[in-house]
């Protein structure tokens, strides 16, 4: 039987390209603010987000059962018999647990799950990544492998101007929030072996902390030829074009540069000057 594959991502991947001629598929995060509900990026922008983070009460939920289920659904309709969902890190979210139990009972598609114990764009390029080896022809179980041996080739580091949001959304992680904020010290966070967060660095200050990013880019891509990076940010103040800048002349073998915002859901977590490069070294 031939295989036709599809991949699922979640929105908290921060996959923004045109999927309408791709086999990608993204479920999105739910967001409930003062008890009424949004779909991310489609029924709420994030300005509109950030514009309530302060002032009402809001939250994030998962995709629900039936979400997942009617996803399913349609990508056997348009013709696809495996899936590969390669939602955000389980560490971080429940959505992966969610996709497993109904995978585990559904009928009709060869489904694998991937934890890419990452967040945003240094989740979304294994997706990117599996398309890539799809148009490719490589078979199903090729690219699962691929993608699981390349996960640590994958990496995103972000800071956020106040920790506030972080630890009212639990999503701090082994982040430590006691007196940050007061004293100006701005982490540098990325996930751990498990898909948790932590902090690598402490600066004082917002712009020695945005510069450390690229500090920590430089260390893990180390002398690699070539690697994709992705600059994200909710709604910082920075100059994004300086900034990029100063990225490139830092990493002088990128073979894809792109800027972006991160997805509502994820900023509701971070909040207004959240700013992260997320990497993929190319092999």
């Amino acid at each position: 039987m031939k295989q036709n594959i599809a991949i699922l991502a979640d929105s908290g991947s921060d996959i923004n390209i045109d999927s309408t001629n791709m086999p990608l598929y993204i479920l999105p995060l739910r967001i409930i603010i003062d008890g009424k509900e949004y779909i991310d990026k489609k029924e709420i922008s994030l300005k509109e987000v950030l514009s309530h983070i302060d002032h009402k009460k809001v939250t994030t939920s998962l995709p629900s059962p039936k979400d997942i289920e009617g996803t399913f659904d349609q990508i056997k309709k348009d013709g696809f018999t495996h899936v590969i969902c390669i939602p955000i890190s389980k560490g971080l979210s429940g959505t992966m647990n969610i996709i497993r139990q109904i995978a585990e009972d559904y009928q009709g598609l060869t489904i694998e799950l991937i934890d890419t114990k990452n967040i945003s764009m240094a989740s979304g390029y294994s997706s990117l990544e599996a398309l890539h080896m799809i148009k490719e022809g490589k078979s199903f179980e090729e690219i699962v492998n691929m993608i699981n041996q390349n996960l640590t080739h994958k990496k995103v580091f972000f800071t956020v101007d106040k920790l506030v949001y972080l630890k009212k959304g639990g999503r701090i992680g082994l982040v430590s929030a006691t007196v940050a904020d007061l004293l100006k010290i701005k982490p540098v966070i990325t996930c751990n072996h498990e898909g948790i967060y932590y902090t690598v660095k402490k600066q004082r200050g917002y712009q020695k902390a945005v510069n450390e990013l690229i500090h920590q880019v430089v260390e893990f891509v180390k002398d690699s030829k070539s690697y994709d990076v992705a600059l994200m940010n909710s709604d910082t103040k920075l100059n994004l074009e300086d900034f990029s800048s100063k990225i490139k002349e830092a990493l002088p073998h990128i073979r894809n540069f792109s800027i972006s915002n991160i997805t509502p859901a994820l900023a509701i977590h971070t909040g207004p000057e959240a700013l992260g490069i997320a990497v993929s070294i190319n092999l």
